[in-house]
């Protein structure tokens, strides 16, 4: 079992820093998650690591040793390289076996029929764009190496064959390997065991993916990781072990005792998810009630994603679908309403 460990991590390209003074840790035996926007360097950070980039300053380590100083054949990672294509002229089975190491194609050509069994054995240039990708994640799975790179991690692939590709990575963990994800979809984020994000090519949190989506240190990691409504305001009265705060209406907040105490008339700016608002009829009431006008209802299993206008801003619901006697409509008013520890007050 080896464990991955990045230390003050800098990388230049094209005169600009695209990496800079990068450090996280991915323990053996878990899957770690890289989520960043297209933009990010994520891709960067994978190459780097793997020994594909040159790097200005820093020091990757496999367990206690650090591999930076070497050669990517005998660093002990596996990452196949962005870029790769599947040869047209060739068939998958071919293909293969010039990409996964000997000893593996049996074991391709299992994961292969697990995650789309109806994956035609012709010519690559037949392929949809999705069918290629899943081809090449199998081959990125199968590369050798205590440590498994593995870069848009579920990119084009449907919602099955991503189930079936989060259960492999989960068995390949607890198999003995460290698994580094890099992806831009906070859901496949949040099947890791830890999560760091990544803006600018600087990392800006890192913790388990429950702790960051429940208390982002900022407003791009509120947003990186999941649906946000970022709203601000002035606090206007202490009251204990909460505040009310104020922008085109009077709202209590909780406050957490482990934050420093709110000063009074300070600016603040907090973040409130979805499915923390509650929907109520015109004539409800409750705390922290807000009027509303729904601007678009749409499904998402479970849950329906409701778009209202709202006195502070355009705000987005989350509530369940199979909610009785009550189902929104676009164009109906409505009120809003959150309990006082339900948002996340922002650093």
């Amino acid at each position: 079992m080896t464990s991955l460990s990045v230390r003050g991590l800098t990388v230049l390209r094209a005169r600009s820093t695209a990496l800079e003074d990068v450090s996280f840790s991915a323990a053996a035996g878990t899957i770690t998650a890289i989520l960043g926007e297209a933009g990010a360097a994520k891709t960067s950070l994978l190459a780097a690591i793997a020994g594909l980039l040159p790097v200005e300053r820093g020091a990757v380590f496999c367990d206690s040793k650090d591999v930076a100083g070497l050669p990517p054949r005998r660093r002990g990672i596996g990452f196949l390289p962005p870029g790769t294509v599947l040869p047209a002229g060739r068939t998958l089975e071919i293909s293969l076996r010039r990409i996964v190491p000997r000893g593996a194609r049996q074991d391709a050509a299992a994961m292969l029929a697990a995650l789309a069994p109806t994956l035609p054995q012709t010519s690559p240039a037949h392929f949809s764009h999705g069918q290629a990708q899943l081809a090449l994640t199998v081959a990125r799975l199968l590369r050798p190496g205590g440590v498994l790179l593995l870069d848009e991690a579920g990119s084009g692939l449907d919602e099955a064959a991503r189930a079936v590709l989060s259960t492999h990575l989960r068995q390949l963990a607890q198999s003995g390997r460290t698994v580094v994800i890099a992806t831009r979809d906070p859901a496949m984020a949040r099947l890791a065991d830890h999560l760091v994000l990544l803006a600018g090519g600087q990392v800006i949190q890192a913790g388990t993916p429950a702790s960051l989506y429940a208390e982002p240190r900022s407003e791009a990691a509120a947003r990186l990781t999941g649906h946000a409504n970022i709203i601000s305001g002035r606090i206007r009265e202490l009251r204990g072990q909460a505040f009310v705060w104020t922008s085109t209406g009077r709202f209590l907040q909780a406050a957490d005792p482990d934050m420093p105490r709110p000063t009074l008339g300070a600016e603040i700016t907090l973040c409130l998810r979805p499915e923390r608002i509650d929907l109520l009829t015109a004539t409800d009431t409750a705390d922290n009630l807000l009027d509303a006008d729904i601007t678009d209802v749409r499904s998402a299993g479970p849950l329906l994603h409701v778009a209202a206008n709202t006195a502070l801003g355009p705000l987005l619901v989350a509530t369940p679908s199979w909610r009785p006697n009550f189902y929104p409509a676009t164009g109906q008013q409505i009120r809003l309403s959150w309990l006082p520890d339900a948002p996340w007050v922002l650093p």
